[in-house]
């Protein structure tokens, strides 16, 4: 308060009070929004927290579903130059994500037989390319229901006829069969040839070395599927078959795999699966892919139609 010529100025103070209100009030607005955002964004764990945390708890707590994939045309596709990813188990998991408001994260490509040890890690929460289950894998992870069935065959030159409708003869230490470590074509070669020689890839090597190494007489026979053959076939035309036989080799189902123990993450998975295969949408994705009629097998419905029925 001033005195100037007997009068008396209140300006300077309300001024001053002004600026001690705006202040104030800003401060009160920046807790306030500090406030919001500590109530919305995903809290933290503490180191003890973090260290018992599942996978479904993080997911949860993320809105982040992890994935690794690896390369497995039609299932999973990466382009070279992009970077894109494409193929039916990709397009399966991010439907299946948008059904559960859970962003996809594909964050790391590893080699198939490094999978398991990042899920145990914690590394990421799924395998998500839509791989095969085995007894050995079964060991070290769990997995959700298939998403669809892939066929396994055995593969040769055109003018090798000494396997058709008779593949035993196989198993013979005369025989090469080309395989590629920690893959479905390694555990069928020692568990149905366990006498047969192995001429084994890495495991991060292009599958269509495996039909390489056959066409080219290193390898007398390899064991792979269709999809692989068929595309094999249309870039080499002439330079393998398919062996005779009245079944394939093995049927395996085309399945996502998550850590042991992960019962929650499962049945939220298998629930978001078994909705987009009820609606069609699995089987437009896999028309979209699909190489050849009959290269991937679907699934069946768990339900007899009252026309079906009859």
């Amino acid at each position: 308060m001033f005195v100037l010529n007997n009068v008396v100025s209140f300006e300077p103070v309300l001024l001053m009070t002004k600026i001690l209100s705006t202040v104030v009030l800003s401060l009160l607005a920046g807790l306030a929004g500090a406030w919001l955002y500590a109530s919305t964004a995903a809290p933290m764990p503490s180191s003890s927290e973090a260290q018992n945390e599942t996978a479904f708890d993080r997911v949860m707590r993320t809105g982040v579903i992890r994935c690794g994939y690896a390369s497995a045309p039609p299932l999973l596709m990466k382009d070279p130059n992009t970077g894109v990813l494409s193929g039916i188990g990709y397009e399966v998991m991010e439907v299946m994500g948008k059904a559960l408001s859970l962003k996809i994260d594909w964050a790391e490509e590893m080699g198939w037989a490094l999978f398991p040890t990042a899920l145990k890690s914690g590394r990421i929460d799924a395998f998500c390319v839509g791989a095969w289950p085995s007894a050995a894998r079964a060991r070290e992870v769990d997995q959700t229901g298939p998403l669809s069935y892939q066929p396994y065959y055995a593969y040769v030159r055109p003018d090798d006829a000494r396997f058709d409708n008779k593949i035993e003869a196989a198993n013979d230490p005369s025989i090469s069969i080309s395989t590629m470590d920690g893959d479905t074509s390694q555990i069928i070669s020692r568990s149905d040839f366990p006498k047969a020689k192995l001429l084994s890839l890495v495991e991060t090597a292009n599958p269509d070395e495996m039909l390489i190494n056959v066409a080219t007489g290193k390898a007398d026979i390899a064991f792979i599927e269709p999809s692989f053959a068929t595309r094999f076939n249309a870039q080499n035309p002439g330079k393998i078959r398919q062996v005779v036989l009245s079944q394939p080799l093995r049927v395996y189902g085309n399945v996502f795999f998550i850590a042991q123990g992960e019962n929650r993450l499962r049945q939220m998975l298998n629930t978001a699966l078994t909705e987009q295969l009820s609606s069609g949408t699995v089987e437009r994705i896999i028309q979209k892919f699909e190489p050849v009629p009959n290269a991937i097998l679907r699934v069946a419905p768990p339900y007899a139609t009252p026309s079906s029925s009859r």
